[in-house]
């Protein structure tokens, strides 16, 4: 009786943490089917070395609940590619074979600080937001918490506003039309926001639960540790008080919450993440059959 209540309580506390009500937790089936139970490699989710971009991960490895394994140097997220080397691009189009570069940024931000136009590679400008403003959230960052809120604001106008459910159906189709020997790249500024719910969005079509998607998803910490270090250093040169540094740290990183908010706002408009994908995002019973052919391994017998 102890060690089914504890069961029960430890049931409770994952969905509490890694989603609502209406959006179960896929990989729980496991446990009603241990044969079924995922080992994921450690590779999988790893960091691509590259000299000049700290976010840069190949999703190839990840297991789902299938068996199904997400093949290598075929997908590919990332942080900004303006300052990249030579070499940097040599490995990415030599050895990870990239073909396209899905640049996820506001217009101002691909002016600003442009990619670098590697040959061979495509460039396809896709922005989530056409700019800054009330949409990515506008509370001062004087109010207390109001980091937070802005990035749940952030998420959840990601992925119900025209222009971001145009921008991850833009990438999808991509993703469709691209051949099997070639990987596709999709970035914002950070790599975090942005691409992370892009990630979100093509994990789930590939059959991942949700505490896969979250794993990858807080990676995001570690490979900007250094660069939020730097952020926050300079932030308190300039004077923040204890509500603005908090502040900043929280839009700085990535937290559950977050990517909760984007779950809750899908829920509430769209019953599911997979009707999201259908009505959300125009994607057919087929093209999400066609992903996973061309994406993933044989399902595992």
């Amino acid at each position: 009786m102890t060690n089914r209540l504890g069961t029960i309580l430890a049931a409770a506390l994952l969905a509490t943490t890694l989603g609502t009500a209406s959006s179960p937790i896929i990989g729980v089936q496991a446990a009603t089917r241990p044969h079924l139970t995922i080992v994921q490699s450690q590779k999988a989710g790893q960091r691509i070395a590259l000299q000049n971009a700290s976010n840069v991960r190949d999703l190839g490895g990840y297991v789902n609940r299938k068996g199904q394994a997400i093949k290598p140097h075929r997908l590919i997220r990332a942080n900004s590619l303006a300052t990249l080397s030579k070499s940097d691009e040599r490995k990415l189009v030599k050895v990870y074979h990239l073909k396209t570069d899905v640049d996820l940024r506001t217009l101002a931000e691909q002016k600003t600080a442009p990619d670098k136009r590697i040959k061979g590679v495509r460039y396809v400008s896709n922005p989530v937001f056409l700019k800054w403003g009330k949409a990515s959230g506008d509370l001062s960052n004087r109010i207390k918490g109001a980091g937070v809120k802005n990035m749940e604001t952030f998420y959840r106008n990601a992925v119900l506003g025209k222009q971001g459910r145009k921008a991850y159906r833009t990438l999808f189709q991509i993703l469709l039309k691209t051949p099997k020997t070639q990987a596709v790249l999709w970035h914002c500024s950070a790599g975090k926001d942005r691409a992370g719910i892009g990630t979100m969005l093509i994990l789930s079509a590939l059959g991942f639960d949700k505490r896969t998607i979250q794993k990858d998803y807080l990676l995001s910490n570690k490979y900007l540790a250094k660069d939020n270090a730097a952020k926050l250093a300079a932030d308190k040169k300039a004077g923040f008080n204890a509500t603005q540094l908090a502040n900043a740290k929280a839009q700085n990183g990535v937290q559950v919450a977050f990517l909760n908010a984007a779950y809750r706002a899908i829920d509430q408009k769209y019953g599911s993440v997979t009707n999201y994908l259908h009505k959300g995002l125009g994607l057919s019973k087929q093209d999400l059959t066609r992903l996973q052919k061309n994406y993933l391994t044989a399902p595992r017998n």
